[in-house]
């Protein structure tokens, strides 16, 4: 499992780089990549109604945007002023002078240096992320998993343990199924709408239908996860002694969760540098996508043979 989860993350650090070396290099302008970045002297303004193939970078000078920027907005030594009704898909930095929201829709990093302002968030949709939220966001979604995680060990225990010997036994197959599971969801869940709208009754459940079909996607992703939390639990902290086996599994599931939450705390501490900031945050989203994916795999695979079991003990 710890060389699927490092191929895995690898592969999406080097996707990030690229992007992120991608992105610096947009305000030199190629023959071979023309369209793709505008480079001006002076001030600019892209028009509203209008929208650009690729990125602008304006040198001394302001750019003002009052149509759309689909990739980033760049000013040096002047200002990215982005007017209402404007909008920059990628990221607004201005290096020597500031960027200002005047209405408009900044989508990826927003980051200016000026003479008396230096200021680094980053936003999507519009909504600014600070370091502090995003600690904040990642020490919340620890402690919740810890207390999920406790009740799960102690009132789901067979469900539990079915799963984390799957996971441990059978790591590549309990991925493959977790895959074809999750992809097999979508699909499910139209057939499921469908189903409830062909018949009048059906048709005033389809919200109460749709919401228990996910939330019970979401139970079998958060314990097949909380699986293997406790099979990454026992990987790190290797075999220990504890007064009880149940005080053993609780520090083996709470050395996996805290390995987990490391990562999206380590890169949420790093929120104010925009692009180490993305890739530690894809190497959590990596980690933890192949973590739940492994986890959802083992609880279906887990399920169906205890179904099959019972089945031929009834026969």
């Amino acid at each position: 499992m710890k060389s699927i989860l490092l191929g895995v993350s690898l592969l999406a650090a080097a996707v990030v780089a690229q992007d992120a070396h991608a992105q610096r290099s947009d305000g030199v302008r190629f023959s071979g990549f023309r369209g793709y970045a505008q480079v001006r002297t002076g001030d600019f303004t892209i028009p509203a109604g209008s929208t650009t193939s690729g990125s602008v970078m304006v040198f001394r000078g302001d750019l003002d945007v009052y149509g759309n920027v689909d990739g980033a907005a760049t000013a040096v030594l002047g200002d990215v002023i982005v007017h209402e009704g404007g909008r920059v898909r990628g990221g607004a930095v201005a290096l020597g002078g500031h960027v200002r929201n005047e209405g408009g829709s900044i989508l990826g990093v927003v980051k200016d240096v000026g003479a008396t302002h230096n200021r680094s968030t980053v936003s999507f949709g519009g909504r600014p992320r600070t370091t502090l939220g995003s600690l904040f966001s990642a020490v919340v979604w620890l402690v919740v998993l810890l207390l999920v995680g406790t009740f799960v060990l102690f009132f789901m225990r067979d469900y539990f343990k079915r799963a984390v010997e799957v996971i441990t036994n059978e790591t590549g197959r309990s991925l493959l199924t977790g895959v074809i599971g999750g992809l097999a969801s979508i699909p499910a869940f139209v057939v499921l709408v469908v189903a409830m709208a062909i018949t009048i009754i059906g048709i005033v459940f389809i919200p109460i239908g749709a919401a228990a079909f996910m939330i019970a996607l979401s139970g079998i992703a958060i314990l097949g996860f909380l699986a293997a939390a406790q099979v990454t639990g026992i990987a790190i902290a290797g075999k220990r002694e504890a007064e009880t086996p149940a005080g053993q599994e609780l520090q083996y599931l709470y050395t996996g969760i805290l390995a987990f939450g490391a990562l999206w705390i380590v890169a949420a501490a790093f929120t104010w540098f925009p692009i180490l900031g993305a890739v530690l945050r894809m190497l959590a989203f990596s980690v933890t996508l192949v973590a739940v994916a492994t986890g959802f795999g083992a609880v279906i695979l887990s399920w169906w043979r205890s179904r099959a079991r019972k089945n031929a003990v009834a026969v």
